[in-house]
This record gives C-alpha cells, structure tokens and sequence, in this order.
C-alpha cells in the first residue's frame, strides 16, 4: 500500500468504537484518572461486574480538553455500563441532534424525549397511551402556540383517534428539534414556551421514563435509564456557564441518570458547577514528561507511539526518532498527534516520512497556534510554565488558554503550555524577559 492509503486512518472526527483495532489504552498513561471510579459511581462493582441498586436522577460532568480522547472514552463507558443487570443506555451526540453554536438547556430537554422515545420504540416497548398523553398534550400546548402552521393536523388527529403510540410522539418531538435546529424563524419562541411550562414536560418525561425502565427490565435491558450526552463540550464561554452553571438545576427536574460532556473551562470552576452535579470527572491529556523535564516518561511514549503505528505500520517513518518528534510535538494531546501525521502527509508523494517532514508538520502545527495566542497571554504562560504544579489561576483569560489547547492540563491538574506555543519566538522571547527578570530579582 502507499503511505497515503493510511490517511483514512487519520480522521478525528469521529470516536472509536470499543470494537476498533486502531484503540490503544491511553489511560495508563494520563495519571490520575480511573474508569473504574465512574463506573463505580453509578453502583458497578468492577471486580464483580454486578450492578447493586442503580442509580435515580445522577448526573456526572465527564469533561476534559477537546481532543484528548472524551468521546472514545465515553463510548467504551456506555459499552461497560450497557445490557442485562446494569442500564439501559441512551446515547446522543449534541453536534449531530443540535445546533452547538446556539445551544440552551431546553433543547437538550427535548431531545433527552425525542431519544428516549425512540430508543424505546426500536427495542419494541409498547407504551400505554395513558403514559404518552402527557407529552402528547404538552406538544399540543406548544405547537399550537409556536409553529401552528407546521404541526400536521393529521398527526394530531391520528393521536387522539387511535391512540398515541412511540413513533407518533417520537415524531412530534423530532418538529420541535429540527425547528430549534435549523428555523432561526421559531427557535427562540419554541425555547420560551419550553422554558414557560417546564415542570409539565418533566412531569410527563418522568411518568414516561419510569415506564420504560421497568420494560426495561422486563426485557433484559437493563435496570435503570442512562444517558450519555456528547458533544456538549464544545460550549464555551457565557453559553457554557448557562448551561453548566446556571441553568442545569432545570435539567435535574428530569429524574434521569446523565453522564455530560463539559468543557475543560467548566471543570475549573468547581465551586459552582460541583453544587449542581453528583460528581464531576476529568480526562486528563497523557502525561508525556513531568512538568519542567525533558524526557519523556517510557509509558507515555510508548503508548503514543502505539496511538500512531495501530494506524501507520512503523516502516512509513524514517525511524523512530521522527515518531518521537512527532510524539513530543503533540504535548500528549491524541488529535494534535492525528493532525501532525496528517500534516506530514500533505508534504509528500510517498514514505517514509523523514525527521525533514516531520519538522516541517511541527512548525505548521505552531503556526496555527500562534494565532490563537495573544501578546498578553505570553508572560502568564511563561509564568505558569516556569512555576510549580500549584500555580493553576482560573481566570477568564486561562479558561479561554484552556479551550483552545494553548495551554494543557495534566494528571493531579497541573498546567503547561503546548509544546507548539513553546517553540514559537515570541514564547522564546518572552521566556528570556522572564529570565532576566528573575536574575535581577535575586
């Protein structure tokens, strides 16, 4: 095969199924992170695979930096977690079911419906229109007054003649997220009247969910609902502390188990995001060195190395310097480590790739960071750098390094600019500013 046949493996899009040759477990290598604690809080005991009394109503900040590995990690949870005796899982990915950029607590409402119901409709339950008439009639009551003009009639009149089955509801539902999604026209009317009669949607989602968990385990299915929402990390800002912070007590209304997304920003305000969850965890990055070293710790490399040559047979470098370079370049961030080799590929016609390209996909990487870096943003990061691992302020300023990876976060949450920031020269000449001052101080 040509070397530029394996660029298929390079994608980040998309998580790897736990199913995926290509995964490597990266969790041996970030520190202090344990799958086994989150799974332990949702009643698993890991030793026995036994699953003691579920859960009711928990909800779990699961967060960590873009691209650190959070969607990949979540779907192995959800796979651990899944089947006879343990729960009924539910998964949604945020950035497909909404629109991200434009995104409130009443719309991951809905959609937590929208998916319960058809979850439930694909495994076959039969739900007793008793059980659907709430929602049915608290979709009447905002239709009506939000997109009258689009509602079918003829839904409506197949509901209340022959009964409300899953699909009909589903369906219903399905208007009101698309509409959020894409009709900029009635998206913010539709939020107000979702967020005007909330306690009627949570009162009939809850009268609905109980039912289907105990179909649930009638079915082996499971004993108890659990969903896992992904892609919610992508807020940022303002919109983030709504949803997180402010506004997500009205999601505990909802009496479901929620594992969510969240930003690395959020994570660092525990004070206030920790008083409206059950337990927050963090993906940390992998650990490559200690914080000031040099050399890299043996696991960590190795494990990264492994991250690459599961999807690009060693023989395609040059050796095993350039995959270290490669590997250092990355700061131990798992995308940044895909897009370098994807930066290499575009330098090329065939393998392997030399210690050239692999220096050229490095500059290109800080390039693209040295955008994303403000002049005021030089010091503090030499600061933080240059400092101990206590020295983490959660500031406006850090959160916002945070988000856009300028600045990584690793195990026990010490803090160290990304590698790409450190080569760039105004980094280096801020570096010798601090230095000097440092001399002058003693």
């Amino acid at each position: 095969m040509s070397i530029l046949d394996y660029r298929k493996n390079f994608a980040f899009d998309d998580p790897l199924k736990p199913s995926d040759g290509r995964r490597v477990n990266l969790n041996e290598a970030r520190g202090d992170y344990s799958r086994k604690r989150l799974l332990r809080e949702f009643g698993l005991n890991v030793s026995t695979g036994v699953l003691g009394e579920p859960c009711s109503g928990k909800c779990v900040l699961f967060g960590g930096h873009r691209g650190c590995g959070k969607s990949t990690e979540l779907l192995e949870i959800g796979a651990e977690l899944k089947g006879d005796g343990r729960y009924f899982v539910v998964e949604i990915d945020a950035l497909k079911a909404l629109d991200i950029n434009n995104l409130c607590y009443a719309d991951i409402a809905l959609t937590l419906a929208e998916s319960l119901v058809n979850e439930a409709a694909a495994k076959a339950m039969v739900v007793p229109s008793v059980i659907l008439r709430p929602l049915y009639d608290w979709y009447k009551q905002v239709s009506n007054i939000s997109i009258k003009e689009e509602t079918s009639s003829a839904d409506l009149a197949a509901g209340a003649e022959f009964g409300m089955g899953l699909p009909l509801i589903g369906q219903l539902f399905a208007k009101l997220t698309t509409s959020i999604r894409s009709n900029t026209t009635h998206k913010t009317e539709i939020r107000n009247n979702v967020r005007n009669s909330f306690s009627a949607l949570a009162d009939a989602f809850n009268q609905l969910l109980v039912y289907v968990q105990q179909e649930a385990v009638n079915q082996a299915l499971g004993k108890s609902v659990l969903f896992i929402v992904d892609g919610t990390d992508r807020l940022r800002g303002d919109e983030a502390d709504d949803f997180f912070v402010r506004d997500i007590h009205q999601l505990r209304l909802l009496n479901a188990n929620v594992i969510y997304c969240a930003p690395i920003s959020i994570l660092n305000e525990q004070g206030q995001a920790a008083q409206n969850v059950d337990a927050i965890f963090r993906l940390p990055m992998v650990k490559l060195s200690n914080k000031g070293e040099a050399d890299m710790i043996e696991i960590a490399r190795d494990r990264m190395r492994e991250f690459v040559i599961k999807r690009l047979p060693i023989e395609y470098f040059a050796n095993m310097d350039t995959l270290d370079l490669l590997v250092r370049h990355s700061g131990g961030h798992p995308r940044d480590l895909l897009r370098l080799v994807n930066l290499c590929f575009q330098e090329i016609d065939e393998g392997p790739i030399s210690l050239a390209v692999a220096e050229t996909a490095t500059r290109r990487l800080s390039n693209e960071y040295r955008r994303l870096v403000q002049p005021d943003d030089l010091p503090l990061l030499v600061g933080i750098d240059r400092s101990g691992p206590e020295l983490t302020p959660t500031t406006d300023q850090t959160k916002r390094l945070l988000f856009d990876l300028v600045l990584l976060e690793y195990n026990s949450f010490w803090w160290q600019s990304h590698p790409a920031v450190r080569s760039l020269e105004a980094y280096r000449v801020a570096l010798d500013k601090h230095k000097l001052g440092a001399g002058t101080e003693h």
